[in-house]
């Protein structure tokens, strides 16, 4: 008869309870490896939101149609303004950039992009989000009308903005008015909250954006807390706008008709 016998109930219980603890802690250890993933990835999506934001920021501003032979021809307006204290400013103004969206040519079927638009930029509350976060929209209305302030269509671009604030570098206008040569050479820059075109009679020198992000949603390992770890983005840029005086003369259409979208109309008018 052999000596060999089997396991008992007690030790396969150990080995069972050993197994159970080592795969435990390689599993643990198998998500904390991707929740690390995910953060870094979080991390790098995040810190790209804001610098793409200001971008398309300046390539608008750097757009700004100006006219040397007709200065009032289409204004640039910033309102200072703010969402439960925090600035809420918004922009509005005509750009020399191709529209977002394109619309018929005649009943041709033809499609196209306007070469000019009014653009403009400003906050709105989000309601679908806790915290003290709003939505940023751009308004572009495909060419342009009487109204080159008001109508169009609105695209989110970022749901996550604490504020937006906007300020502008120009001279008092009883400066701009002076004809001595000596209280000329005394202009100084001066900050503005606002800026309206039509008043100030120009476009301002620079235009200074400081914008504050918060990082987006992220997946469903990311806990509330966790997102929270990743903080605020508060980014600024300083855009110098072009001006009458940069524009030369004979590169300037008729202000009633400053771009040809490809309609033989003067816009939608929306």
């Amino acid at each position: 008869m052999s000596g060999r016998r089997g396991f008992t109930l007690l030790e396969v219980l150990i080995a069972t309870m050993l197994f159970a603890f080592l795969m435990g802690s390689y599993y643990a250890a198998f998500i904390s490896i991707i929740q690390a993933e995910d953060y870094a990835r979080d991390q790098r999506h995040f810190g790209s939101i804001g610098p793409a934001v200001m971008d398309l920021f300046e390539d608008d501003i750097l757009s700004l149609y100006a006219h040397p032979r007709a200065l009032d021809a289409f204004p640039f307006r910033g309102d200072d303004d703010s969402i439960s204290g925090e600035p809420a400013d918004r922009l509005a103004f005509v750009a020399r950039r191709a529209s977002v969206h394109q619309e018929e040519m005649g009943t041709t079927g033809i499609y196209v992009r306007s070469p000019i638009n009014e653009v403009g930029y400003r906050l709105a509350r989000n309601d679908s989000e806790m915290g003290d976060v709003r939505r940023l929209y751009r308004r572009e209305s495909y060419y342009v009308d009487g109204t080159p302030m008001q109508g169009g269509d609105y695209f989110e671009i970022y749901d996550r903005v604490v504020s937006f604030d906007v300020v502008y570098a120009g001279y008092q206008v009883e400066e701009e008015a002076r004809t001595s040569a000596a209280e000329g050479n005394e202009r100084r820059l001066e900050k503005f909250e606002s800026w309206d075109s039509e008043e100030r009679k120009g476009f301002p020198s620079a235009v200074i954006i400081t914008l504050v992000i918060e990082p987006p949603r992220f997946g469903k390992v990311r806990k509330d807390e966790d997102r929270k770890s990743i903080r605020r983005q508060t980014l600024v840029r300083i855009i110098r706008p072009p001006q009458w005086a940069d524009v030369p003369a004979s590169a300037a259409p008729n202000p009633a008709n400053p771009g040809n979208p490809g309609t033989g109309s003067q816009g939608t008018g929306r």
